[in-house]
This record gives C-alpha cells, structure tokens and sequence, in this order.
C-alpha cells in the first residue's frame, strides 16, 4: 500500500497540474489557425454541380451543412457582421445595408462612402478579429468592410480595405495571394486568424442574373482559388494547423426587371410625407416626416399592392430578430419572391438614388424564400471529414470560428448543440459556455426600451452571471489549497519525495 506521504505528493502534483491547466488556455500553445471566406451571393443549390472540384473537395475531407439560413433581411451587412459575431441584427446594430441614424444624422451607405467607417455603427458588437486582438491573437483581414475601423478600440493587425469589384482588374489573382499570404503570416509571424471577403459571384448574379455564364464563372473561378489554396496547404504540411471555412452571406433570386412585378409605393402615398427610404429591391424602411407614420401605413395597407406586406416597426415578426433596434424605421416594406420595390423619384428622399432594376436579388424572408439560402464548407483539424452537417443558421458560424481557432467565444444566439457536431480534436477539449441556444435571447428588451446598454458588459465581454466560477477564480482557490497542503506537510512529504534537478 502507498505511503500517507507518496499519497500526499501524489496529490500535490495532481493539484498543481489542475491549477495550471486553469490559470491558462485548455488548447496547445500552438494550436489550429482558421482561414475565414465569405464568398458572397452563393445561393444553396449553385454548387450541385460536381465539375466545383475546390469545393467538394473540401466536403470529402471535412463538413458542409445541408444549407444555411441567413439573418433577416438577406442582405449583405447584416449577415457579414452576424457571420462574425454570432448575433442577430437587432444585436449588432447593423440592421440593414442602409441605414440613418436620426440621433447623429448620419448616414450609412456603405463601403466606399467615409460614413460607413464612422465607429458608432459598429460598436454594439465585438467581431471576432477584435476579440482575437484583445486576447494577443494576431488576424489579418482582405476586402471585409469593417476591419477599417476601430471597433471597442482595436483594429486587426493586418487590414487591406474593401475594393470595388466593378474596378478592380486582377481580383482572383489578388485573393489567391491573400489566402497565401495568410499562410505566410500563420508560419512567420504567428498569425491565428485571416478573413478574406469575394465579391465576383454576387456582383455578377445582381448584374447579369443568377443564371448567367459570367455569375457562373466567377463561381467556377473561386472554387479553383480553393482548390489551389488546398494544395498550398497540403505542400506547406500545414493540414494539422490550418482550418479552411468558406461560408456566404445569402443566395440570389432571379427578376424579370421588365416585368409587372415591379412595386411603385409612389401609386400609394404622397412624397411629402415622406422623409427617407433606405433601400429598394427585396426590403426596405421608410422615415416618414413628423406625425405622418399611421398615414404612410394606412396609404400602403389600403392600396393593396400585390407582392407587398407592410409593418408598422411594433408589428415586426419576432422571428426577424430587428425590431428593438433603434436604427430599424417606422415602416419596413418586405417584396414577395421575384417581386422588385423601386427606388422613389426623388433623389433627396431616396438613399441611395438608383433607377436601374437588376436582374438578380436577395433581402427577402429567408424564412419563406429557399432562394436566399446559402451554404457553409469547412475542413481542418478541427471538423470530422465526410460530414453533412443539418441545416445552420447565420448566427451559428461564430462558435465554429472560434472554436476551431481555440477561442472561447463571447455570448452569442448561435445554437452550440447544432456546431458541436460537426467538431472534433482541439476544439473540443474543453466544453466552454458559449451562450444560450437561438430559443433563447442573449439580448432581453422591456416592451418599450431596450436593454442593450445594461447588458453590454455580459455579453460583448464575456461576463455572465450565474455562471461556473471563472478559469481565474479557480486557480486562486487550488494555489491556496496547494499552499496550505505544501505548508502541512512540508517536513514529511515535500523534502521526502520530490527531487529537483
């Protein structure tokens, strides 16, 4: 039978080695790195097709989910800022791709317009790159609106801003040399995270249709960048480091641009009683002038526009996850599949002014719309090979992103159960909190006043009550506890049976 003393020793090991793998990270110091894609417009069913060898590849020897359901509205910003946060809209702030804010006067039209860098937009959230910052982890980020500005104080430590794809002449070239040079900053600069955001597939579905030959390249031409980068990987031997995930931010629904499906709100209401409408196509919201809210609303509901449902901002679904933001207007107008709202006539009320109807568009109910589904693909260390993952949801990507870079993610609405399955190794060491389940709200709101502002310190860092005791808590109380033991039995057991060399 072993000693009282070699027990007591025994336990002192235990007790320490218990202390230190909660003073510090529950993941290997050099642990998994994740290359972040956002190719945008994907619709759910374009990558049928077998001939897309980049992304197959990528489901044979990792996971793909059936389809993803993007936020409401299924526009771009609001997706980009869920995808990074795991929050819905009404969370994030960013509730549409236009937007004003009557407070400051400002307003959002975004990339290339200086207002979209204004910090106040941005600030009701923490995406993952700061996040990455704030814990010493070092990110780069190529053409992801966003990474330019200074959000809670930090910026990532590499940013290469938004580009203009209409304008920009060797946009394939340039992506495939910024995921390699992602790899170079993973090898010599101890890089942990880099996002790289491609416009083509979605410029060319929005202009030229969902079906056209050039959206279909554009496709065609990203899943070759995937594959090359998939080789990249495998000749640097970097298949037990690098997790590759390629999501996007909605679909795409075809229009006939000359058609009677085109809604004309102007046959309805009077412009003088409107102040602003943000956005045309599949959604948009109007601010009205003062006092002239119910008129609006009552002029659309009694025009009985065809292919239109109107809501008074009160009257917004739940499920939409919008309205208790105070950027969401008065009104919001929702188009029925392959119907188009059109811009107003004047330029002063309408932001942005624009006349011309595309041939491809997405912010439709993605609840309603298969059209507006998307797709996620991701291989690594840290996801199971062959796998088909159920149906995600938007929100649901951030605990992926985090996880596969060993981060605890900060509260979130994305469903844990629903990304736990599809991980494996690293990331799941340690079963960290990640948050309630999209059945519940990370952010609770009164009937008439959010408490967004009171709830900032839980969920944007990470502090969250009624919560096991914290990783810092619990090394206190196993330093003191292997303190008293060491002080106890300092004669009897630590001279006896421990041997420095």
């Amino acid at each position: 039978m072993a000693s009282l003393g070699m027990l007591l020793s025994r336990a002192l090991v235990l007790l320490a080695g218990i202390s230190l793998s909660m003073a510090f990270p529950s993941f290997p110091a050099d642990t998994e790195k994740v290359i972040l894609v956002l190719v945008d417009g994907v619709r759910w069913d374009y990558l049928n097709d077998s001939s897309y060898s980049g992304f197959h590849r990528m489901a044979s020897n990792g996971v793909r989910a059936e389809y993803v359901t993007p936020v409401f509205p299924s526009n771009s910003y609001p997706n980009w800022y869920s995808i990074v946060t795991g929050l819905y809209p009404e969370s994030h702030g960013i509730v549409q791709n236009y937007m004003y804010d009557a407070q400051k006067d400002d307003l959002f039209l975004m990339a290339l317009h200086s207002n979209a860098s204004h910090a106040h937009w941005w600030n009701d959230a923490e995406p993952v790159w700061v996040t990455a910052e704030k814990r010493d982890l070092k990110s780069a980020v190529y053409w992801w609106d966003g990474c330019q500005v200074v959000i809670q104080g930090e910026k990532p430590t590499k940013c290469e801003e938004y580009a203009n794809y209409w304008v920009w002449g060797k946009v394939n070239k340039d992506t495939l040399h910024a995921m390699t040079d992602i790899l170079d900053k993973f090898q010599k600069d101890n890089f942990r995270l880099g996002l790289v955001y491609y416009e083509a597939v979605d410029a060319n579905g929005h202009f030229r249709g969902p079906d056209s030959e050039e959206r279909i390249q554009s496709l065609k031409d990203i899943d070759s960048i995937l594959d090359s980068v998939q080789n990249e990987i495998s000749r640097r031997g970097m298949e037990n480091q690098v997790n590759l995930i390629v999501v996007s931010d909605h679909g795409m629904s075809a229009v006939n641009p000359d058609g009677p499906k085109v809604i004309d709100i102007e046959k309805a209401i009077s412009l003088k009683d409107v102040k602003l409408m943000l956005d045309r196509g599949a959604v948009s919201m109007i601010l009205p002038e003062e006092g002239r809210a119910e008129k609006i609303y009552e002029d659309l509901k009694k025009g009985s526009i065809q292919g239109l449902t109107v809501y008074r901002k009160r009257d917004i679904p739940e499920h939409y996850h919008l309205k208790r933001h105070k950027l969401v207007q008065p009104i919001l107008l929702i188009a029925d599949e392959g119907y188009v709202i059109k811009a107003l006539s004047d330029p002063k009320k309408m932001k942005p002014f624009a006349e011309r109807i595309f041939k491809g568009y997405h912010g439709y109910d993605p609840y309603k719309v298969k059209d507006m589904r998307t797709i996620f693909y991701a291989r690594g260390p840290s996801f199971k090979k062959g796998m088909v993952s159920p149906p995600l949801e938007m929100v649901d990507h951030y605990n992926a992103i985090c996880r596969a870079m060993g981060m605890e993610p900060l509260a979130n609405n994305g469903s844990w159960p629903r990304v736990r399955e599809m991980l494996t190794g690293n990331a799941l060491k340690t079963e960290m909190h990640i948050g309630p389940d999209k059945k519940q709200k990370v952010v609770k709101f009164s009937k008439n006043k959010s408490t967004l502002g009171k709830k900032k310190k839980n969920i944007f860092k990470g502090k969250r009550k009624n919560s096991a005791p914290s990783q810092a808590d619990l090394h206190i109380l196993y330093v003191v506890l292997f303190t008293f033991i060491a002080i106890l039995f300092r004669d009897k057991v630590i001279n006896r049976n421990f041997h420095f060399i």
